[in-house]
């Protein structure tokens, strides 16, 4: 095996962290030894074991703790993301690796957050460990968009989705929509819905549909085990909606729900409503959302709450599901953006996928690079 098949194999376990590591990055960790790996980890878990103290804990329980430490100590460590420098809830890693006397650390990336950025990699360069940087570094920030986007843009990782006709409408005049896509699209909605932190709609979808915005789907459709919680996104609502039985659904069983508007700020056990003077409060309620570990959104929202945010450049993935119907002239359209003064000043996005789900079509746009 080479260099990049070890780093591969790292981001392959980082990916298993995906349900549960928000706000922190996905991580993975393969420990090497003579060309053969000797231990391997990824984070979990918010809170928990960073993923180099879980392979140096699998490298141990391999070859119990004696014989393991003369492993460790003359062993490559291969990271998609830098080792922390900074003790939080766990340890830094950096500092266990040092301690272990490793050999040789390559490393993906470099962490974006600036109270790390390059401090793990000197660290261990002045232990007297070699390191390499930029490894599968492309495949290493995609895994991490939204820990990018998070520490650069100083707001959450946002997913624009729509559902519309293959003429471009997302609803009748009447604004009936059930159902565009079908029941296969909504399905992968719902798996996109379990990898965020957040789902935002904005009031007039709440009035007019009283969406219940949770995932579901069984354990076993989303890959955990059987006895692992589900964990709901937080409900978040743009406009000055108020609580009542038309939109119940939206605060069933509990639920967290964030709304942010003109009303005046006030907070519940599990509703808050956060007060903005502006018109446009977008872009500050994205920041306070941020603030509260919301660090990634799915937007479900109608056309103008989807207008908003393309207009305001607040997005970084757009996901359209084009089932094939027509709607027809009067509908609504799935968005309604001001007309660019040339097409060199048109906004472009890049493809990255293109799925098909039985008759629809998912594709899956990116908002610029990291």
């Amino acid at each position: 095996m080479k260099d990049i098949d070890f780093m591969a194999r790292a981001i392959e376990l980082a990916k298993r962290g995906q349900l549960k590591t928000q706000p922190n990055p996905m991580v993975g960790c393969v420990i090497v030894k003579n060309n053969k790996i000797v231990g391997e980890g990824w984070h979990q878990e918010y809170g928990k074991d960073h993923a180099e103290i879980n392979a140096i804990k699998n490298c141990k329980k391999r070859f119990g703790l004696k014989k393991a430490l003369k492993i460790i100590a003359a062993s490559d460590f291969y990271v998609n993301l830098e080792p922390c420098t900074i003790e939080k809830n766990t340890p830094p890693c950096s500092t266990a690796l040092i301690e272990h006397k490793i050999k040789r650390l390559f490393c993906g990336t470099l962490d974006p957050n600036p109270k790390i950025n390059g401090k793990g990699i000197r660290l261990l360069k002045n232990a007297g460990i070699k390191t390499k940087v930029g490894l599968l570094s492309k495949e290493c920030k995609q895994l991490n968009r939204v820990f990018f986007t998070n520490q650069k843009k100083l707001r959450p990782y946002i997913i624009l989705k729509s559902a519309q006709s293959i003429d471009g409408y997302i609803a009748l005049k009447n604004g009936d929509s059930n159902w565009i896509s079908n029941s296969e699209s909504r399905k992968d909605c719902h798996h996109i819905r379990s990898t965020v932190k957040g789902i935002l709609v904005g009031r007039r979808t709440v009035e007019k549909d009283n969406p219940s915005l949770t995932v579901r789907l069984t354990n076993k459709e989303l890959g955990i085990g059987k006895n692992e919680i589900i964990e709901q996104p937080i409900k978040i609502i743009i406009g000055n909606l108020k609580k009542s039985k038309e939109n119940n659904k939206l605060f069933s069983n509990n639920a967290k729900v964030i709304v942010g508007s003109k009303l005046v700020a006030k907070k519940f056990k599990n509703l808050e409503y956060i007060q903005y003077k502006e018109k446009n409060f977008l872009e500050k309620f994205l920041k306070d959302l941020l603030a509260k570990n919301i660090t990634s959104i799915l937007v479900e929202g109608g056309q103008n709450t989807l207008n908003s945010f393309i207009a305001n450049n607040l997005f970084d993935e757009l996901v359209i599901y084009t089932a094939p119907i027509f709607l027809g002239n009067g509908s609504i359209k799935t968005l309604n953006l001001k007309a660019a003064d040339s097409i060199n000043k048109s906004r472009k996005l890049k493809t990255i996928k293109i799925e098909r789900f039985k008759d629809d079509i998912k594709t899956t746009y990116y908002n610029g690079n990291i």
